[in-house]
């Protein structure tokens, strides 16, 4: 049988990502002084600036940078023949740096959206990949070490536990903007469960803001060491493996094999599988028998993950699972992690299959996804944001590219 990189309609689908990919990215202008780039593809930047609502949530298109969304690109774009957008990418972010180390996580050449809300701690790792994966390594100044210092040093005042753990200002802050997971039951039972309002925003601790922080203290060590700040990079060194310790401590679940988030008023987790319960997996946190159980007993298991279009949001299992346009339940926002496949957690649960030397089962993945994204082209002209995880079908925010860009290291380790 063949793979889906030697299909017509996956053929067609590396040609487009090829072909559009260049359109995301956008000259420098107004605040952005470097390369900048927008999720969507074919538009104007910034053109809903003076807007009381943006695009996103009218027609889906996503007309600013956001910030994993371009540190993932960014990334991903070296396989179109795009090179050195990821230094410009974190140049971009730390540019418009505050004095706490604040970095907006929404930003256009003549507004800061999202007010508040942090840029996701994906900078170090995308500085690093910069460093060791682009023909054009970046260098590493110790600006940049101090800015990426006083980045993360935000989080340890703002977003702390006295546990050792962190959270998010808010779910649209994680970028997964209707995560159950963060919305828990009581989110969606909204009405009927006068609990609702001792349940605020940054209450929760996350597995996936953990997760990324120990990757981006690991990376901070590696960039450290490129810059020759020894001291730096031992206490990054320190701090990646305390916290992924108390990640594997107070998150993790022996009777489901996933990382649930904590509650640390009722001291209980929050038992419902959503992907991001997965990341401590992804981002190579935690040890052999514990990856091995959550990618067993969750990532390839048809009952929770494993669709027919990829890795699912959030478990099939769930009975909140849903694959409406717009998530059912919690708050009224433009996407919806409720149950759709998305490229961006499938192509970073491939990478860590491929990191545990489990080809077939990243092979598995990619072909699913690949397929999905290639019949979407074919019945709709253009990519989205999701797709119904169980058939396949389009679902919402066309013209999406971003992180779907991921898809250019699936069709390698397909051909």
């Amino acid at each position: 049988m063949p793979t889906a990189s030697t299909t017509a309609q996956a053929k067609k689908l590396k040609g487009f990502f090829l072909e559009k990919a260049k359109s995301c990215i956008h000259e420098p202008k107004g605040m952005l002084k470097h390369l900048f780039v927008t999720p969507s593809y074919d538009v104007v930047a910034g053109a809903d600036d003076a807007s009381d609502v943006s695009d996103r949530s009218l027609t889906g298109h996503y007309l600013q940078m956001y910030d994993w969304d371009a540190c993932f690109f960014s990334q991903a774009s070296i396989k179109a023949g795009i090179d050195g957008l990821a230094q410009d990418v974190v140049e971009n972010f730390l540019g418009l740096q505050e004095g706490d180390g604040h970095v907006p996580r929404t930003v256009s050449p003549s507004r800061i959206w999202d007010n508040g809300d942090q840029c996701k701690p994906f900078l170090a790792q995308t500085l690093l990949f910069a460093a060791e994966q682009s023909s054009k390594p970046a260098l590493i100044e110790s600006r940049h070490l101090e800015g990426l210092d006083c980045y993360l040093k935000y989080f340890d005042a703002k977003r702390k536990h006295e546990s050792g753990l962190y959270f998010w200002r808010n779910v649209l802050e994680s970028g997964v903007d209707d995560n159950l997971a963060l919305l828990y039951p009581l989110e969606a039972a909204k009405g009927e469960n006068e609990d609702i309002a001792n349940f605020p925003d940054g209450r929760l601790l996350a597995a996936d803001i953990n997760a990324y922080l120990v990757a981006e203290f690991r990376a901070m060590n590696k960039l450290a060491k490129l810059g020759g700040n020894e001291r730096m990079a031992a206490d990054y060194d320190a701090k990646a493996t305390t916290l992924a310790a108390k990640i594997d401590e107070m998150l993790w679940s022996p009777e489901d094999s996933i990382y649930y988030n904590y509650d640390p008023k009722t001291k209980q987790h929050c038992r419902l599988r959503a992907w991001t319960g997965l990341c401590p997996v992804i981002m190579g946190t935690t040890n052999k028998a514990r990856t091995q159980a959550v990618i067993e007993k969750n990532i390839m298991s048809g009952e929770h993950f494993l669709r027919s279009a990829g890795i699912a949001s959030v478990a099939a299992s769930e009975p909140l699972y849903n694959q409406a346009k717009r998530g059912l339940y919690g708050r009224v926002i433009c996407s919806n992690w409720q149950g759709p496949m998305w490229v961006l957690p499938n192509g970073l649960i491939v990478r860590a299959l491929l990191r545990e030397k489990l080809n077939a089962e990243a092979q598995k993945i990619a072909e699913r996804v690949v397929n999905t994204l290639a019949s979407g082209l074919e019945s709709k002209g253009t990519l989205f944001e999701n797709y119904h995880a169980d058939t396949g079908e389009p679902l919402f925010a066309p013209q999406f590219m971003s992180w779907n860009s991921l898809c250019l290291e699936l069709f390698s380790i397909l051909e």
